[in-house]
């Protein structure tokens, strides 16, 4: 913690300005009239009231993946070096016809859409040998490197497990044979007990600032309970869950003047029941502030806002 480093001298820099969006763009390969512009769909889940094309959720192939379905020979030069082919599947998942709609303005019946386009190619990633590894996640604005405007999320099935999941596995399982519950489940709890770094709760969620965010307000939304696997989430569970996403997003919108954020659905490896051990999550991420050379240089986070200052101003005490 690092409060007085929010008083350093800097040189203005222009922000960078969201334009208001069309509702449609006919030059945008995600709007209605141009899917012939993507990958063939791999889903879709059909509109009402739209026409016999129309549809709610299209997901189809990243066009630009960093993970492939087949990749090729990878050599490995000298005694030092090793690399394994990047397969696995990368998929986009648009979450509207319309190109200028937001999450946050989204009815329950369409969040639910989304969350059931994401429930089932999270089975269609986790029923696929090659995939050990789903992650989902979703890039809001330029500063957050979304490559179009248009809403969409991406899910990537990976071939490998992370390290840093591994490690949470690991720690979470170290958790449970000490005679804890599962680790996230009980960080919740205690959240809730203490409140003072809860921003919303309702009979299945909580969203809170973490003890040690990596990042400046941060938000963790994770389950009161364990739940089952992400493919295997009740209708009701994802509506509540929808619900309870949409209030965090809005929270950034309207208590930090609406910045461009990225949000990660962390999800447990596909082995050893890993999810009675480690629920799914999602990390909610606002793009306030980059790292700098400490942060690079030591791998250490620095912070300025407190998580509690940071809870209550998300909470608009």
């Amino acid at each position: 913690m690092a409060p007085g480093r929010a008083r350093r001298p800097a040189v203005p820099r222009p922000e960078l300005q969201r334009a208001a969006e069309p509702e449609y763009d006919p030059d945008c390969p995600f709007c209605p009239g141009n899917e012939k512009e993507t990958p063939p769909e791999a889903y879709r889940l059909p509109g009402e009231d739209v026409g016999a094309d129309g549809w709610q959720v299209r997901v189809f192939p990243n066009k630009f993946p960093a993970l492939v379905s087949v990749a090729g020979a990878v050599s490995h030069p000298g005694h030092f070096h090793h690399s394994e082919p990047a397969t696995g599947r990368h998929e986009v998942i648009v979450e509207t016809m319309s190109h200028a709609r937001r999450l946050t303005g989204f009815r329950d019946e369409e969040m639910l859409s989304v969350l059931r386009a994401y429930r089932a190619r999270f089975a269609a990633a986790a029923a696929d040998p090659r995939v050990k590894h789903v992650v989902i996640f979703r890039n809001q604005g330029n500063l957050a490197n979304a490559s179009l405007p248009h809403p969409h999320s991406q899910l990537a099935g990976l071939a490998f497990v992370p390290d840093v999941t591994a490690r949470v596995l690991e720690r979470s399982r170290e958790h449970r044979g000490a005679g804890g519950h599962a680790l996230l489940f009980d960080i919740v709890q205690d959240e809730i007990e203490s409140e003072i770094r809860l921003v919303d709760v309702d009979r299945r969620f909580a969203s809170f600032v973490p003890f040690a965010p990596n990042h400046e307000f941060e938000m963790w939304l994770a389950p009161r309970f364990v739940p089952p696997r992400f493919d295997r989430v009740d209708d009701d569970t994802l509506l509540e869950f929808g619900r309870a996403l949409r209030r965090a997003l809005s929270r950034l919108e309207s208590q930090l003047d609406d910045p461009d954020y990225n949000y990660v659905l962390h999800t447990p490896p596909l082995h050893e029941n890993a999810e009675t051990i480690l629920p799914w999550y999602v990390q909610i991420i606002p793009r306030l502030s980059v790292m700098a050379g400490f942060e690079l240089g030591i791998g250490v986070q620095i912070a300025i806002t407190a998580p509690e200052e940071a809870a209550a101003r998300l909470r608009g005490d």
